[in-house]
């Protein structure tokens, strides 16, 4: 091209049209791809700044893929605990179901409250097939003796014994219990049956002390109900306070105690049995801080009641219900309910994060024991609902725990999803082209070129004037 020469007006129209075909070249490639800044020739501010703009978003984008199924975690891990509380809920109602139904235990049986520090005092436990009746022996032995009769409203009342010889110490004891409203009747041997006009308990003590054997009781009877004292060594604790009622009360009226854990229970099988106190201030104390006044009809404690025993069985089958359900609450390898923990990462440079601890669902980590003696006694029972209400209370609070965490997680996902949104439109002003712009200044290049064209035609015209000179 160096050999060729062109005239000064085609040379600058020619280089105008060269500059316009560049121009449209860079429009046409803004066009087609939609950016502005296409490599770091065309802006290395604007490129690498807008590069550094995507890759922290390409990346916590990730992050955002992790958020979202930390989310899921939670959810399944709450949808596993309002179920199990739906469980929790159940097996407190059919507890609630098997208290209702009368357990022989109850029926037959007596307990007492836990025993939390020494209990001292007099306690009165009598056991007859009828406590509405009981029988004496009297003689010219007794004269002068005393004993203690209980009504069935409670009172007490001490009868001396007087008359000298046999038969007017029989009468003398009749006349003071008739006295009583009571129905005496002697068989003229010293032999007395006593019973209540209106089937009412009543009983009575050998002594004026209440203590049955005592040198100023009744020298011959052996029927009297049996006084129990308890102290700092008897009344020590539950076991010992059954020891003591065992020693003073088995063999007389075949009344027995046994503890359990801090309570203890009396029964006397097949019998009918009461403990009440004199009314002594120290013994009424005692016996109201071990609860076990009152009296029983006779029958065997220790059957089992069916009914019972059923809902027992229900209850269980239900524990292992929750077991299997918080075995099951997993998600994608990690359960929460299982002491399984959760990390979710908020930022890039793992600087942000949470984590969640997780809790032991099952019914073990409740605090819920299976039914305890199939549930034969009341107190057992009480036991097993106080465990439900503890477990329900803690399911709330886990609930609330992970409710906590998910609105955390929930928000920062919403926060970091807007977060790559202003990234990406930042480096996209950087980097995107304006496309109305773009196509104004193609029409104007194509324009400008047609122009130049022209132009560069006319310019060669002017040299072509010399072909008239031949």
């Amino acid at each position: 091209m160096a050999d060729i020469s062109l005239t000064a007006s085609m040379r600058s129209n020619l280089l105008s049209l060269q500059n316009t075909q560049s121009l449209m070249d860079m429009t046409q490639e803004r066009l087609s791809t939609g950016k502005k800044v296409n490599s770091a020739i065309d802006n290395p501010s604007s490129y690498y700044t807008a590069q550094s703009l995507n890759n922290r978003a390409n990346d916590l984008s990730s992050l955002l893929d992790s958020m979202g199924q930390g989310i899921q975690t939670i959810k399944a891990a709450d949808e596993a605990i309002t179920t199990i509380t739906s469980f929790a809920e159940q097996a407190k109602a059919i507890a609630n179901s098997a208290r209702d139904v009368p357990s022989n235990f109850d029926k037959y049986a007596i307990s007492s409250n836990q025993i939390l520090e020494p209990v001292e005092g007099d306690i009165i436990m009598d056991a007859r097939a009828d406590l509405s009746t009981f029988n004496l022996k009297v003689s010219d032995a007794d004269d002068t003796k005393k004993f203690t009769v209980y009504l069935g409203d409670g009172s007490k009342h001490d009868i001396t014994v007087s008359g000298g010889s046999a038969s007017a110490v029989e009468a003398n004891v009749v006349n003071q219990l008739q006295g009583l409203g009571l129905n005496a009747k002697g068989d003229g041997t010293g032999g007395i049956i006593v019973s209540s006009t209106d089937g009412s308990a009543i009983s009575w003590t050998n002594g004026t002390n209440g203590k049955d054997g005592a040198t100023n009781g009744l020298a011959t009877s052996t029927s009297a109900a049996v006084v129990v004292t308890l102290d700092g060594t008897t009344g020590a604790n539950s076991a010992t306070i059954a020891g003591a009622i065992n020693t003073a009360a088995t063999t007389k009226l075949g009344i027995e105690a046994a503890a359990d854990g801090k309570a203890f229970s009396v029964t006397a099988k097949n019998k009918q049995f009461m403990i009440f106190t004199d009314g002594t201030t120290d013994n009424v104390t005692a016996l109201k801080t071990l609860g076990i006044e009152g009296s029983r009809k006779a029958g065997d404690a220790s059957a089992e009641t069916p009914e019972r025993t059923s809902y027992a069985n229900q209850f269980n089958e239900i524990l292992e219900q929750i077991d299997a359900l918080a075995n099951d609450a997993g998600y994608k390898g990690v359960n929460l309910l299982q002491e399984n923990n959760l990390k979710v990462i908020f930022n890039e440079d793992r600087s942000s994060m949470i984590e969640i601890q997780g809790v032991d669902a099952s019914s073990k980590g409740l605090g819920i024991s299976q039914a305890q003696n199939n549930w034969q006694k009341d107190a057992s029972i009480e036991t097993s609902i106080t465990h439900i209400e503890d477990a329900i209370s803690k399911l709330r609070t886990m609930a609330s725990d992970f409710g906590n965490n998910y609105s955390v997680v929930q928000s920062r996902e919403e926060f970091t999803d807007n977060l790559i949104n202003v990234l990406t439109e930042g480096a996209d002003k950087l980097t995107l082209a304006d496309m109305n712009e773009e196509s104004a200044n193609m029409l104007a290049l194509q324009t400008r070129q047609q122009l130049a064209i022209n132009s560069l035609s006319l310019a060669s015209q002017a040299a072509q004037s010399v072909l008239k000179l031949f």
